[in-house]
């Protein structure tokens, strides 16, 4: 990696982390659980200066500050079937785990 790939790198990380910042900031807080670099879309011409995009909010939970146990919410499992996601502790650190993997496997 050059100097100009990784100064791009950092910025792309950077932005990455400010996507799920804002997230993370939300009220209620929205935990995207399923960060992965096939749900970051980097744009080629970025308006306002933002290249980064995530996607992919299926698995994502509004998180309950009150009762972090569970999620709650209806899920949708495909051809019109609903189901009730199971119970799960959903914390924000879920998602920070995910960044740190993505940063080792995609950014060093």
């Amino acid at each position: 990696m050059n100097l100009i790939e990784y100064f791009i790198s950092c910025e792309i990380f950077k932005e990455l982390l400010e996507c799920v910042q804002y997230l993370h900031e939300l009220n209620p807080q929205i935990i995207h659980r399923d960060l992965k670099p096939d749900n970051i879309l980097i744009a080629e011409n970025a308006r306002e200066g933002r290249f980064v995009k995530l996607c992919d909010f299926g698995l994502a939970a509004l998180h309950n500050y009150l009762n972090p146990n569970h999620t709650g919410e209806l899920e949708f499992i495909g051809k019109g079937l609903y189901g009730y996601v199971r119970k799960v502790r959903n914390k924000s650190t879920n998602d920070i785990y995910a960044i740190k993997m993505i940063e080792l496997t995609e950014f060093i």
